[in-house]
């Protein structure tokens, strides 16, 4: 890992962030997954930009390497949600790296997910390292919104416009996404309007 570079370093480690996300405020939750998916969250937020930016360092590797590992626990007994029913669906029809497109979507689907389960994104603000004191629960859940997002542009990820995704493929992807598996363990019900409305956002 120690070679890896540094946007590889970044796709992969994001994939882990939103399995550990996703599995946290999915339908399926469960009180021990939620404790590795928590410590995954708060490891990647401190690490992952640090492994990013210093590709050598072993500290960084291995909490990183750690963190994925925890979130892959999580997401092995629940399930995952939108952003993998979208970026699957996606990457495999456009053949796109699967930890580029699960960033990039990470932040919309998460600005319409958060009404579903708001005391756990505002617990997610509190492990990305966010200081939610004074905000209300749904302040603090939408602050979660914004952390990520920030956290997805500082590790230089694409959008799917420069990737080559045209909004007028959004029909279509959206229907693929709805037809996936993964969409029942979303924590806010979906529909196919859902999909193109969290698409379309990607183009705003």
């Amino acid at each position: 890992m120690l070679n890896m570079p540094a946007h590889i370093t970044a796709s992969t480690g994001l994939d882990a962030l939103t399995h550990a996300i996703e599995c946290y405020t999915c339908a399926y939750a469960q009180p021990w997954p939620d404790a590795v998916a928590l410590w995954a969250i708060e490891t990647l937020a401190q690490w992952l930009p640090i492994a990013f930016a210093q590709g050598q360092n072993q500290e960084a590797r291995y909490k990183v390497a750690m963190a994925a590992m925890l979130a892959g626990m999580s997401y092995g007994t629940e399930s995952a949600g939108a952003v993998h029913a979208m970026s699957q669906t996606a990457g495999g029809y456009f053949d796109l790296p699967h930890g580029v497109l699960t960033a990039a979507l990470l932040p919309p689907v998460m600005a319409f997910n958060y009404l579903g389960e708001p005391h756990k994104y505002a617990r997610i603000a509190l492990a990305m390292g966010e200081d939610t004191r004074g905000l209300s629960v749904f302040e603090a859940a939408e602050l979660a919104v914004e952390s990520v997002t920030r956290f997805v542009e500082t590790l230089e990820i694409p959008t799917l416009t420069e990737l080559g995704i045209k909004q007028e493929d959004v029909p279509m992807l959206a229907q693929l996404a709805f037809d996936d598996p993964q969409t029942i363990g979303n924590p806010r019900d979906l529909t196919l309007e859902s999909y193109l409305q969290i698409y379309n956002s990607c183009f705003e």
